[in-house]
């Protein structure tokens, strides 16, 4: 005969449950951080990167006008302008393509961090709203009165 396996036993069920509505709520605590975090770190890319829209975008100017007046009347003054501006032009088009591609991958994480806390934070409040059912149902009903 197979040997029977034993009963589980209600205290053990009940640490079980509480272990893991435990283990819910840390992990919900951890996504909010994590949420919160990356956010920060998403606006902060976003701001870097308006700068550098903006620095590129001055530059463009600069080097029109620089060239222009090159062309008017052209020196080893202005030829050297140009450079310049074109090396800073060429740095800062590096850096805001680096910087949007880190805000990329930042924005892909934090759409999946977010659809994470989303499950989470519905799993909490399912069971919460569970154990408040279950604790109604188990209040003590007064007698009717004949």
């Amino acid at each position: 005969m197979p040997a029977k396996k034993p009963v589980t036993r209600n205290s053990v069920l009940a640490k079980t449950i509480d272990t893991s509505v435990y283990n819910l709520e840390i992990a919900l605590d951890k996504a909010n951080k994590s949420v919160t975090a990356r956010s920060a770190e998403s606006k902060k890319l976003l701001n870097l990167s308006r700068r550098l829209r903006k620095r590129r975008s001055t530059l463009m100017n600069k080097k029109k006008r620089a060239v222009a007046a090159d062309r008017r009347t052209s020196t080893a003054d202005s030829r050297k302008l140009i450079r310049s501006i074109t090396s800073e032009l060429n740095a800062t088009k590096k850096q805001l393509d680096k910087t949007t591609t880190a805000r990329q991958a930042v924005l892909e994480e934090l759409s999946g961090l977010k659809a994470s806390q989303k499950m989470l934070n519905g799993y909490v409040k399912g069971i919460y709203a569970t154990d408040l059912a279950i604790e109604r149902a188990q209040k003590k009903k007064r007698p009717r009165r004949k």
